[in-house]
């Protein structure tokens, strides 16, 4: 579980991003500058994960647009109504206007527990292999918690990359078996359910498996239905929804090459 920074350590951790020259790029940190600027500009007291993300944006356009999908533009305008690209970005906005009355404008480098969090994150994976950290750096880091891509999401932003879950693909798999036309290869397979997952349940059969040729037509039967079939090349995959028992035997209807396969894969909710 992620742990709240007392006051000590989230001053001395916001300290290093303003003045330390060891841990970020130099795009990364006049993203943080500018994310904090915009939210003084805009009334916000503190900098969270999707103003971060915006401050990115203002930084880098171009770079951001490659990653994020959804219109990143809009949420930045929706984010920050005061905003601005370039070297404007880095001044206040008295800076900017030479009949400003106003003497100075102060604003504070504040920052939410998650954004820290994030880019030390951030900064991890890019000193693993001996670089600072830089903006594709927390973007990846960003992926890494799911609350922090959850609320990029209500925030209207999504990544345009699929990307890797081990736990997804991997730990909600209740069975899988590759298959081949060889007679080696039983037809028949069977499999008790672990009662810690629970359904729905999909099973995904497709065509060919790993390096191998694809079987013609593959038929699956569950517990005696028809539940799947396959065909190449019109219809390589498929995925339905099935019932499991506490025991379940599946049944295979095979045509093909004699390197002919398939996979078979049956997921659940993990528990």
């Amino acid at each position: 579980m992620k742990k709240h920074l007392n006051a000590s350590q989230r001053g001395y951790a916001q300290h290093r991003l303003m003045f330390s020259t060891d841990l970020l790029s130099l795009d990364l940190a006049e993203s943080l500058r500018r994310t904090s600027l915009a939210c003084a500009e805009n009334k916000k007291k503190q900098a969270g994960i999707v103003d971060f993300i915006c401050g990115l944006f203002l930084q880098d356009r171009v770079e951001m647009t490659r990653h994020f999908g959804g219109s990143l533009a809009s949420v930045v305008t929706k984010n920050f109504p005061i905003h601005r690209f370039g070297n404007d970005g880095l001044r206040p906005r008295t800076m900017l206007d030479p009949e400003s009355s106003e003497e100075g404008f102060y604003y504070s480098f504040e920052y939410s527990d998650d954004v820290l969090h994030l880019v030390w994150l951030g900064q991890k994976l890019a000193s693993a292999v001996g670089k600072k950290a830089s903006l594709k750096d927390v973007i990846a880091a960003a992926t890494l918690n799911r609350e922090w891509m959850d609320e990029l999401s209500r925030s209207g932003l999504r990544l345009e990359h699929a990307v890797a879950d081990f736990d997804h693909e991997v730990g909600t798999i209740v069975f899988h078996k590759p298959t081949h036309m060889d007679k080696a290869w039983s037809r028949e397979l069977t499999f008790d359910l672990d009662k810690e997952f629970q359904p729905p349940f999909r099973l995904e059969v497709s065509t060919p498996s790993g390096p191998f040729q694809p079987v013609r037509l593959a038929r699956v039967k569950l517990n005696g239905e028809d539940v799947a079939d396959v065909s190449w090349p019109k219809k390589p995959t498929t995925s339905v929804q099935v019932q499991l028992r506490t025991s379940n035997k599946i049944d295979l209807e095979l045509d093909g090459p004699p390197y002919g396969s398939m996979d078979l894969t049956i997921r659940g909710i993990a528990p």
